[in-house]
């Protein structure tokens, strides 16, 4: 219960950075993680304090890769779509946000990111579901839930967990709008209390998690 107030209060203070819900839950998640070792950044941006691998915690080394990011030292270009020229078992984790959507060969990039993990490596990701279009320049897919654990395990993962990002219908709603309301600072926030609180009032007269219904994203995790 304590844990779940924390991310609570967390949450609203993020909201008052004009910071999306969605990227919202994945922080969170993110400052949650402990990791230690070489790691690597997919679709990372060339701007650091953008990147997930700014909230965790741990002593872990980062290289940062993206379609059209610049070579420089811990920094490659790489086509998530085409084999990765990357020695195998080479990384303890790897990090995926709001990546997968935008390949239209997500299964053969999740194959790939097993390759170059070491044993007992761990891939985490995390991606939207109710959610606006956002080309980058594709939109292709929304994963579900059932999707992750099966595919993930079609693959050959193991420990693989999967959580629902979000409240319920109220907050979902907000999300889908988010774009314009944040250009009305402190109204929007008010808007968003509003929304979480409806939703924990909705809550205790349904006995399934409402965020499990409604979800704005998924963050997910497994180990090679």
């Amino acid at each position: 219960m304590q844990k779940n107030m924390n991310d609570f209060f967390y949450f609203i203070y993020l909201s008052f950075k004009n910071i999306s819900p969605l990227r919202i839950f994945q922080i969170i998640e993110s400052k949650k993680l402990i990791l230690n070792g070489l790691c690597l950044e997919l679709g990372a941006s060339e701007i650091p304090d953008k990147n997930f691998s700014s909230f965790i915690k741990g002593k872990c080394k980062f290289n940062y890769s993206n379609l059209n990011i610049k070579n420089k030292s811990g920094s490659f270009k790489m086509d998530l779509t085409k084999k990765f020229k990357l020695k195998q078992n080479k990384y303890k984790y790897i990090l995926i946000f709001n990546v997968l959507e935008h390949l239209n060969k997500h299964s053969f990039c999740l194959y790939e990111i097993k390759r170059v993990l070491k044993k007992n490596g761990s891939i985490f990701g995390s991606t939207p579901f109710i959610y606006q279009i956002h080309g980058a320049p594709k939109d292709y897919y929304r994963f579900s839930k059932d999707f992750y654990l099966s595919e993930l395990k079609k693959i050959g993962y193991k420990k693989i967990v999967v959580k629902s990002l979000g409240y319920g219908p109220l907050i979902a709603c907000f999300s889908l709008v988010y774009s314009y309301l944040k250009f009305l600072p402190i109204f929007s926030q008010i808007i968003i209390i509003l929304c979480i609180l409806l939703d924990m009032i909705l809550q205790i007269f349904i006995k399934t998690k409402l965020k499990e219904i409604y979800p704005i994203g998924y963050f997910f995790s497994a180990n090679k």
